[in-house]
């Protein structure tokens, strides 16, 4: 994968405020570790970020700069078909904050469903809000 586009997408001023909370440093890293995988879009304007939790389920993270408007949801798709036919995950999870409704639908048009809510899982502006425990099972 290439650091610089990943930490170009992730680090982009219109999404960034949405991938992270009050206590996240100024600029995100790019970690380099063999369970982590990245997936990236043609145009280099997406990515999403696969972390092992166990030996069958992932946890995704997807984050698009507004200049791929439109192509999120194909992107988001061939990503999640990508995983399951590529990867030993038949169980792919996501944790969204509540406030991030671009994600929310996104994650239900691609067939994630509602596994559960985390409480106070995410400090945004001083206050705690909570996140949604979402996946999409493929195989089991």
């Amino acid at each position: 994968f290439d650091k610089n586009i990943i930490s170009n997408v992730i680090n982009h001023p219109a999404i960034r405020d949405m991938l992270t909370d009050d206590k996240s440093s100024k600029n995100m890293d790019i970690e380099v570790n063999p369970t982590v995988l990245y997936l990236t879009d043609e145009k280099e304007q997406g990515i999403i970020r696969i972390d092992a939790l166990n030996g069958i389920t992932g946890s995704v993270h997807i984050a698009t700069i507004p200049e791929m408007k439109g192509r999120a949801y194909k992107f988001a798709e061939e990503a999640k078909e990508w995983v399951f036919k590529n990867t030993q995950y038949m169980k792919i999870v996501a944790m969204v904050p509540v406030f991030n409704n671009l994600t929310i639908n996104l994650a239900n048009r691609v067939g994630f469903k509602e596994e559960g809510i985390l409480k106070k899982s995410f400090l945004k502006t001083a206050l705690s809000l909570n996140s949604f425990l979402i996946n999409h099972s493929n195989r089991i």
